[in-house]
C-alpha cells in the first residue's frame, strides 16, 4: 500500500513538474519572439525613415548644389549680356560716334600703339594699355619697298579705331563682374583682330599653343561652323534679337595662356539691320571656384561631388572621386586647335559607373550602383539648359548634370549600430528569462511535493475501499475527511458503492421490466415502418405524374420544325426529385414567343407551378397580347396570386423572347443567354437587369426592361437552365459557364440539334453519367440562311 502511494506520488510530481517547465518554456519562448519580433520590426522601420530621411537629404543637397552652381554661370551670362548690349549699342549709332572714335585714337592711355613682331608676324600693343590688341598676320598689307614690316590693313586700323571705346568699357566688367578670367572682343570674319581684358601676350601665348592659327581666320581656325550657326539667326523669323538669348557656350578646355579650365561665352553683335555679323563679345570663365567648390563638397564620411556635361564627361570632381569611379583623363579637339578636356564616365573601368545615365527629367533622380563589391547611392541633378557649340555639328541646348555619390554603408551605418544594440539587449533578456523559469520550477515542486503527500492519503483509502468492492465487499466505505475535491471523490465513490448494492440486489425485476419495454418499442417500430413504405409508394406516383406532366407540355420535335426561318431544338431531362425548369416555343398571330424559366426547389410543388406558368404563357399568346412587358407583367401577377392561394414558398426565374422581322426582343430575369455569330464571335447577354424573380411580389412591373437582339442568318442563341452550369463531377467541380460557352462556339457552324446534342453529351461526360439531382435544359435558337429550306 505504501509503495504504491510512492508510485503515485513520484508520478504526480513528474507529471505536474513537467507541465509546469513546459508552460515556462513556453513562455519563455513566447516572450523571446515577442522581443525578436519587435527587434526586427524596430529595424525595419528605423530602415525605412533612415532611407527616406537619406533620400530627402541627397537630393535636397543635389538640388541646392546645383542652383549654386548654376548661379555662377547666370552671373557670368549677365555680366557678357551687358556688355553685349552695350558694344551692340555703339555699333547701332554708327556714324554718330565717329567724332568720339577719332578723338580716342588720339588720347594717351586708350589709342592703340601696334608693335610689329617679326618673329611671329603679328602686331600687338604695349602692356601699359588698358587691353591687349592683337592683330593677325592675314590681317597685314603686303611690305613697303624699303622692307620695312608689313602694315596694317587700312579698313582693319578703322575697325580697331571704332572699337576703341571698348578700352573704357570692358575691363570694369572683367575686374568687378563674376570669376572671369578674361574678357574680350573678336571681330567679324572679315577683320578677327583681336581685343582682350586684361592685357596679356595673347599673340605669343597663341603662337605657342596653337601653331599655325596665324595662317588661317580666328573663326574657322579655332571654332569652325560657329558664324556659320549664328548666321542661321539672321534667317529666322524677327531675326537674331527675337530670340531669348544669344549667349552661346563653348565646352571646357586648357586656357593657352595660363587660367587653367575655362569655358568661354560668346555674345555675337550684328550690324544695324541685324543682316550681317559684326564681331563677338567673350567672356572666359575660369571653373577654379566650380572646380573647387564642387571637391570640396563632403557627403557622409567619404561621400563626394562631381559635374558631368550630358554627354557623361566629367568636368569636376575631387581625386578621390576620380579613382573611385575609375575615370580616365585626357582631351580631344574642339575646333582646330583648342583642347577640350574629355573625361568621360562611359570610358570608366567600372562598368555600373559607364553604364550610368544622366538624367533626363528636371527633377532630382536617386539610383544604387556597385563599384568594387561596395554600394553607392548615385543622386543626379540637371543644370538650366543653355545653347553650346558642338563643333561640326553647331549649336545645341547642352545641359550639365551635377552628381553626388555616398557609400550606401555610410548611410546606414546607424542601423548596423541599432541592430547590434538590440541583439544584445534580447540576449540579456533571454538569460534572465532562463535563471526565474528555472527558479521557479525549483518553488513549484516543492509546493507539489507538500501537496502530494496530502492527497495520497485520501487517495490510499479510496483504494482500499475500492478492492473491497471488488471483492463483492458492498457495505464497503470511505471515511471523509475533508471538503476538497477529493473529500467530494470519497462522497461520490459512497453513493456509487450503494447504487452498486441496489442495482445488484434489484437486478432481474429491473432485467424484466426492460424486456417489456424493448418489446413495445419494436412493436411500435414495425407500425411506423408500414406507414413510411405507403408514404414513399403515395410520393413516387405523384413525383411520375409530376415529371410526365412535366415532359407532356413540351413542345414537340414537329412543333419545332414547322417554324419557318428559325432551326430550334430543345432537351429537358428532369431529375430524380422532379425540379421546375420550364421551357415553352409558342407560334401566334403575333409572333414567336419563347420562353425559359426555372422554379425554385424540387418536388411536386415546384412541377406543379411550371405547369401553371406553361398555362399563362399558353393562355396571354392566345389572348394576342403584344406588349412583352404587359405580357410578363400578367403572367407574374397570375403566379404570384396562386403562390398565394396554394401557400407554397416557391418563385421563379423568366425569360421571354418574342422574334419578329429578325430581331428578338428579351424581357425577364434569367441565367445569361449566348449568343453565337456567324463568324464564330460570342456574345454573353445579361439578362439581371430585365425583371425580378415572377411571383415574389403581386406587381413587378416597374422593374422590367427589354432588350432587342439582332439575329442575322447564320447567328445562334443557346438558353439553358442553372442544372447545366451547377451539374458536378465525382470530385464536386461544376460545369460552369465557360465550358458551355467554349462548346457552343466550337459547334456554331451545326445545325440547332447538333449543337443541343454537343452540349448534353459534353455534360454528361462530365459528370461521368450520375445520377441528376436538378432538371438540365436547354434550348438552342438557329436562324436559318436566307434562302434554306
Amino acid at each position: 500500500m505504501l509503495e504504491t502511494s510512492s508510485r503515485f506520488r513520484t508520478k504526480f510530481i513528474l507529471v505536474a513538474g513537467l507541465g509546469v517547465f513546459i508552460g515556462l518554456a513556453a513562455s519563455t519562448l513566447v516572450a523571446l519572439s515577442g522581443v525578436r519580433t519587435l527587434s526586427v520590426g524596430a529595424t525595419d522601420e528605423l530602415e525605412k525613415g533612415l532611407g527616406r530621411a537619406t533620400r530627402e537629404y541627397l537630393e535636397t543637397h543635389v538640388v541646392d548644389s546645383a542652383i549654386r552652381t548654376a548661379e555662377m554661370f547666370s552671373q557670368a551670362q549677365a555680366d557678357l549680356r551687358i556688355a553685349a548690349s552695350i558694344a551692340q549699342g555703339i555699333i547701332d549709332r554708327g556714324p554718330t560716334l565717329d567724332p568720339v572714335h577719332r578723338l580716342l585714337t588720339e588720347v594717351p592711355g586708350v589709342s592703340d600703339r601696334l608693335r610689329y613682331d617679326a618673329e611671329g608676324n603679328w602686331y600687338q600693343n604695349a602692356a601699359n594699355e588698358p587691353m591687349a590688341v592683337a592683330v593677325w598676320g592675314y590681317l597685314l598689307g603686303e611690305p613697303g619697298p624699303e622692307g620695312g614690316p608689313p602694315p596694317v590693313r587700312p579698313d582693319v586700323l578703322d575697325a580697331i579705331g571704332r572699337t576703341a571705346i571698348y578700352d573704357l568699357i570692358i575691363p570694369p566688367f572683367q575686374r568687378e563682374g563674376s570669376s572671369n578670367l578674361q574678357v574680350y572682343y573678336v571681330g567679324p570674319e572679315a577683320a578677327p583682330y583681336l581685343r582682350i581684358a586684361p592685357w596679356a601676350p595673347a599673340a605669343a601665348e597663341a603662337d605657342k599653343k596653337y601653331p599655325g592659327h596665324n595662317q588661317q581666320p580666328f573663326w574657322s581656325f579655332f571654332f569652325p561652323t560657329l558664324v556659320e550657326s549664328w548666321m542661321q539667326w539672321v534667317g529666322a523669323e524677327g531675326g537674331p534679337d527675337a530670340r531669348e538669348s544669344q549667349v552661346t557656350v563653348l565646352p571646357p578646355y586648357e586656357d593657352a595662356g595660363g587660367g587653367g579650365l575655362v569655358t568661354t561665352f560668346f555674345h555675337p553683335l550684328w550690324s544695324p539691320d541685324r543682316r550681317r555679323f559684326e564681331g563677338a563679345v567673350g567672356v572666359d570663365l575660369t571653373l577654379n571656384q566650380i572646380v573647387d567648390y564642387i571637391k570640396d563638397q563632403r557627403i557622409y564620411d567619404s561621400g563626394f561631388a562631381f559635374l558631368a556635361q550630358s554627354s557623361g564627361n566629367v568636368l569636376a570632381v575631387n581625386a578621390a572621386g576620380e579613382r573611385l569611379l575609375g575615370l580616365r583623363q585626357g582631351t580631344g579637339a574642339g575646333g582646330a586647335g583648342v583642347d577640350v578636356l574629355r573625361r568621360s564616365l562611359a570610358d570608366s573601368v567600372h562598368p555600373e559607373v559607364a553604364e550610368l545615365p544622366m538624367p533626363r527629367a528636371g527633377r532630382a533622380s536617386q539610383r544604387e550602383i556597385e563599384i568594387e563589391g561596395r554600394r553607392y547611392v548615385v543622386a543626379l541633378q540637371r543644370l538650366a539648359p543653355f545653347d553650346t557649340w558642338t563643333g561640326a555639328l553647331g549649336i545645341e541646348s547642352e545641359r550639365w548634370t551635377l552628381g553626388l555619390v555616398v557609400p550606401a554603408q555610410e548611410i546606414y551605418g546607424s542601423l548596423e549600430r541599432a541592430r547590434r544594440s538590440i541583439k544584445e539587449t534580447t540576449a540579456k533578456i533571454l538569460a534572465r528569462q532562463a535563471i526565474i523559469t528555472l527558479a521557479t520550477l525549483l518553488v513549484v515542486l516543492l509546493g507539489i511535493s507538500v501537496l502530494s503527500r496530502r492527497m495520497t492519503a485520501a487517495l490510499d483509502e479510496l483504494s482500499r475501499a475500492a478492492r473491497s468492492l471488488m471483492a463483492k465487499d458492498y457495505d464497503a466505505k470511505v471515511d471523509v475527511h475533508t471538503d476538497d475535491e477529493i473529500g467530494e471523490l470519497g462522497v461520490a465513490f459512497n453513493a456509487m458503492a450503494a447504487e452498486i448494492r441496489a442495482h445488484t440486489l434489484n437486478l432481474e425485476d429491473l432485467v424484466r421490466q426492460r424486456t417489456v419495454e424493448l418489446e413495445q418499442a419494436n412493436r411500435e417500430i414495425l407500425l411506423l415502418n408500414e406507414r413510411l413504405k405507403e408514404e414513399n409508394l403515395r410520393m413516387g406516383a405523384e413525383l411520375a405524374v409530376a415529371r410526365r406532366l412535366q415532359l407532356m407540355v413540351l413542345p414537340d420535335e414537329q412543333e419545332l420544325a414547322d417554324i419557318e426561318g428559325l432551326d430550334i431544338a430543345g432537351f429537358m431531362e428532369p431529375a430524380d426529385e422532379v425540379g421546375g425548369d420550364y421551357y415553352d416555343v409558342l407560334s401566334g398571330s403575333t409572333g414567336l414567343k419563347i420562353g425559359i424559366g426555372d422554379v425554385t426547389g424540387h418536388g411536386l410543388e415546384s412541377g406543379v407551378l411550371m405547369i401553371m406558368l406553361q398555362s399563362a404563357v399558353r393562355t396571354l399568346v392566345l389572348a394576342e397580347e403584344r406588349d412583352p412587358e404587359r405580357f410578363l407583367s400578367i403572367v407574374n401577377k397570375a403566379v404570384y396570386q396562386n403562390i398565394q392561394r396554394t401557400d407554397i414558398d416557391r418563385s421563379l426565374t423568366l425569360t421571354l423572347l418574342d422574334y419578329r422581322d429578325g430581331v428578338l426582343h428579351l424581357v425577364g430575369q434569367h441565367e445569361e443567354a449566348i449568343l453565337l455569330r456567324a463568324d464564330g464571335s460570342l456574345e454573353r447577354i445579361d439578362t439581371l437587369p430585365l425583371g425580378l424573380p415572377v411571383g415574389l411580389e403581386y406587381d413587378i412591373s416597374d422593374f422590367l426592361g427589354r432588350l432587342e437582339v439582332p439575329l442575322e442568318p447564320g447567328d445562334t442563341l443557346v438558353l439553358y437552365t442553372d442544372g447545366i452550369t451547377e451539374a458536378e463531377d465525382p470530385d464536386g467541380g461544376q460545369y460552369g459557364l465557360d465550358r458551355l460557352c467554349a462548346v457552343a462556339q466550337a459547334h456554331h457552324t451545326a445545325d440547332a440539334a447538333s449543337i443541343k446534342d454537343a452540349i448534353i453529351d459534353d455534360v454528361q461526360r462530365f459528370i461521368n453519367f450520375q445520377k441528376v439531382f436538378d432538371d438540365i435544359t436547354v434550348v438552342v435558337i438557329k436562324r436559318e440562311a436566307e434562302g434554306a429550306a
